[in-house]
């Protein structure tokens, strides 16, 4: 959790911003700070900052010199001052606006907050807020009325989702800041769009970092590479998989070395191993380390793209979890159909 009873609101300015492509869209600019009360101060508290679950940290980047991203030098001056969140408010939605030029990028309201007490590494830490709601949903509104509970449908925000969240705590300024960050609506050409190009982050190179790429490498390499260059079956797969994962669930430090043997075990396969790995990384522009420690927040994230899953035809999937010896491939001749036997103990 980023906050407490202590975290506070002191200011929020809320924008409209739609898409330039949409003709309905376009940007409203609200006249001045929002004013509301403690109340919904929480809730809106707890509506910006639930959201954040995981401990992936970016910092803001550009390429030529960190005072020209643009979000950063005005989420600076918000730092500063919270008289001046409304006039970099307005400047931060119209480029928002400025770069929401991309099909499927939805209208809804921008929001810029200064928050007191955020917590961080053990401590409470001032941080500025940057959010945009684009998807309503619909409840229902039951009151009394004449004696009798009137039920009356209404279209607003769910306060237990956000679709575009970053949260800068005012930590490491002249490094980018230390910043969270999330968008779970983008899709297609305009995913980055909201992490890349408006907010222009690069995620910090960390443990949760190393533990991510490294289980995404691991994933890529068992379901990509090894059917190809190996011709391994899907239940040999669902093993690997399953090795890879309980290695990291099980260990608090990962080494190539260790993993390689403890896992991968065949030598010309571990070569390629590691052939893939320096692939990967070239390919985004990275260098992954050879020895970190194992973040656990980053497995629980990752658990989910290294399910074990067998998929047959459109009848049956099948989710391997250990015990590979329990599981046999055959083929029916008779039938002229592949087939899988499963072994077990009990059934539940």
């Amino acid at each position: 959790m980023f906050f407490s009873e202590d975290t506070k609101i002191t200011a929020v300015a809320v924008h409209r911003v739609g898409s330039q492509l949409d003709p309905e869209g376009g940007i409203c600019i609200s006249p001045s700070t929002l004013e509301v009360n403690d109340e919904t101060k929480e809730i809106l508290t707890y509506y910006f900052l639930s959201s954040f679950k995981h401990e992936a940290y970016y910092h803001f980047h550009h390429d030529v010199n960190l005072g020209q991203n643009t979000t950063y030098m005005m989420v600076s001056s918000i730092m500063d001052s919270d008289t001046l969140l409304y006039p970099q408010s307005v400047l931060l939605a119209k480029s928002l606006y400025a770069m929401s030029n991309k099909e499927g990028i939805s209208k809804g309201e921008f929001y810029v907050v200064k928050f007191r007490n955020c917590c961080y590494d053990g401590q409470l830490i001032d941080a500025v807020g940057l959010f945009k709601s684009e998807h309503k949903d619909t409840f229902l509104s039951i009151y009394p009325q004449d004696e009798q509970l009137i039920v009356e449908p209404k279209v607003g925000v769910n306060i237990n989702k956000i679709d575009k969240s970053c949260l800068i705590f005012d930590v490491n300024r002249n490094e980018g800041y230390t910043v969270l960050a999330l968008d779970t609506a983008s899709r297609g050409d305009n995913a980055n769009y909201w992490i890349d190009e408006f907010l222009g982050l690069r995620q910090n190179e960390d443990e949760f970092f190393q533990t991510q790429q490294v289980m995404t490498l691991c994933n890529d390499f068992v379901r990509n590479q090894l059917p190809d260059k190996y011709n391994i079956t899907k239940d040999q797969q669902a093993d690997l998989l399953n090795r890879s994962m309980q290695f990291f669930k099980e260990n608090e430090a990962f080494t190539l070395d260790d993993f390689t043997q403890d896992v991968i075990q065949q030598e010309d396969i571990v070569n390629n191993f590691k052939d893939f790995k320096s692939d990967f990384e070239h390919a985004r522009g990275f260098q992954l380390a050879d020895s970190f420690e194992i973040s656990e927040s980053a497995v629980k994230k990752q658990a989910k793209i290294m399910k074990s899953v067998i998929k047959l035809d459109k009848n049956f999937h099948v989710y391997v979890h250990g015990k590979r010896d329990f599981i046999k491939r055959g083929y029916d001749e008779n039938l002229g159909l592949q087939y899988y036997q499963l072994f077990f103990k009990e059934e539940d």
